[in-house]
């Protein structure tokens, strides 16, 4: 007797699975899926929890290069709202020396949109002329004295610190009020930070030299 081949089977048998293969098929999607969530979910709360860190880099890295390009100290200073970057003014200030900048800074802007009307209106006596070194000059320093930067702490995510001169970590939702100074030598004080947010958390130490991550410490539930 002749077996029958697979041409001998009708065409809509072939192409077709069979009930056991779909539900394997579906029990091994339903576990894959099942692991890929909460691996998801963990990178998202640490997206969330590196973001207070990554910022504050970025800032450290941008007031030491204005400190050392303009030989004048920088800071950035932290409170409940923050961090917020400066020239370096007042040792003696406390979070409204920010909000006060803030203020000025805004007076100075709708100054400068007022002069730029003015000059479109009519003709700039300086028009043509080379920037001489004092100029020059003089823009820096302006534009050192009109700096100001600010990053909001996200809902849901605290911070703490260990500044120089610290004998424990210091909450900073507490209203406390800090400072990192950053010399025009480019050398700043020590600092540690901890973030916390949904079951991710990062503790990061920044070189007093440099300025940049000297040591860095996160998990994630």
């Amino acid at each position: 007797m002749n077996r029958p081949t697979t041409l001998d089977v009708p065409r809509d048998r072939r192409a077709a699975f069979t009930l056991v293969e779909i539900v394997i098929a579906i029990t091994i999607v339903a576990i894959l899926v099942g692991m890929a969530i909460p691996t998801m979910r963990g990178l998202e709360r640490e997206k969330v929890a590196r973001e207070p860190v990554s910022e504050l880099l970025r800032l450290a890295r941008t007031v030491r290069a204005r400190a050392m390009a303009e030989q004048q100290p920088y800071q950035i200073a932290f409170d409940h709202r923050g961090f917020h970057a400066a020239r370096y003014f007042n040792p003696y200030g406390e979070s409204e020396e920010f909000d006060e900048l803030v203020r000025e800074l805004d007076v100075l802007e709708e100054q400068r949109k007022i002069a730029e009307a003015s000059r479109a209106r009519g003709v700039d006596l300086n028009s043509g002329r080379e920037p001489t070194v004092d100029d020059r000059a003089a823009q820096t320093i302006q534009a050192g004295l009109e700096y100001h930067e600010s990053y909001e702490i996200p809902d849901g995510v605290t911070y703490r610190l260990w500044t120089w001169g610290d004998t424990e970590w210091i909450d900073m939702q507490s209203g406390l009020f800090k400072r990192w100074v950053f010399q025009p030598s480019g050398m700043c004080q020590p600092l540690k930070i901890e973030v916390d947010s949904d079951r991710a958390h990062f503790e990061v130490e920044f070189h007093p030299l440099t300025g940049d991550v000297r040591s860095e410490k996160s998990w994630v539930e």
